[in-house]
């Protein structure tokens, strides 16, 4: 049922197109035609991975540490989404004939399994971690959105070394990361403040692991080979900070602290 809501409001593929597309214009990055492309955390919907195939990607690799897509859920975000914005947002990365040409082939599908998505070039690999797994092939591009914040800060580096090393010469990795407490939205720092225990790995993966931005930096700067640069940092200054932190939260300044959402462009 949760991923039928989904498929018809936020994994809506053109509202994935737009996702992707904005990250594409803000990074000034190339197109994807013709790209091995990897998707980390793709979810219920795999609604992404279906706009890498739309943008030409040769192969795109969806993964997952857990088994959860459902399938059925994927015609529901094709037809509940408009085509002409799909069409619209993509075409600057990709011929508007070609995407048109490739929509028509998705919604052409009736029912959406592994063999199917398969035969776009779509390969589905859960479960596998990729902090504990190395890559046994090359990617050109790596893509998250609203994942790295769900990793514990003792896995994050192990698999951005796993993801960055299978990038092959010229390759490159965006994630939109959500630096909030995804259980209060109403209320999404109050996570950073003083608390009484540790904030073990189940709040991390449930609540975000609270790592501030420069942090998240920070780890990218550590990989050998690797440029990483910040291609959006925006902060919310409607919602309080904690009246005291926990001493476990680094950060540099204010701005470090509010900053909400990031995004990351990581090139090899």
């Amino acid at each position: 049922m949760a991923a039928r809501s989904l498929a018809s409001g936020s994994k809506r593929l053109d509202l994935c197109a737009a996702q992707i597309a904005e990250l594409l214009h803000l990074s000034e990055t190339r197109s994807l035609e013709g790209k091995v492309c990897l998707e980390l955390g793709s979810g219920w919907v795999l609604s992404h991975a279906l706009v890498m195939y739309l943008l030409g990607a040769a192969r795109v690799i969806a993964t997952d540490v857990e088994p959860v897509a459902q399938f059925p859920a994927v015609r529901r975000a094709i037809r509940t989404s408009s085509e002409s914005i799909v069409r619209d947002v993509l075409a600057p990365f990709s011929s508007h004939a070609a995407v048109r040409a490739r929509l028509t082939n998705l919604r052409s599908i009736r029912t959406f399994d592994r063999e199917s998505l398969q035969s776009l070039g779509i390969e589905y690999r859960a479960p596998i971690d990729l902090a504990r797994v190395q890559l046994d092939w090359s990617i050109d591009f790596a893509y998250s959105i609203s994942v790295l914040e769900h990793v514990p800060v003792e896995d994050l580096l192990p698999l951005l070394r796993n993801v960055a090393g299978a990038l092959r010469p010229g390759g490159f990795m965006l994630h939109a990361i959500h630096l909030e407490d995804h259980l209060d939205f109403a209320d999404p720092f109050a996570f950073l403040g003083a608390r009484s225990g540790p904030f073990d790995r189940d709040q991390q993966t449930s609540r975000g692991n609270r790592l501030r931005a420069s942090q998240v930096m920070q780890l990218f700067d550590a990989i050998p080979g690797l440029s990483a640069s910040a291609i959006y940092a925006w902060q919310r200054t409607d919602r309080a900070l904690p009246g005291s932190l926990d001493p476990a939260i680094h950060f540099n300044d204010e701005d470090d602290l509010r900053t909400s959402h990031l995004g990351v462009l990581a090139s090899r």
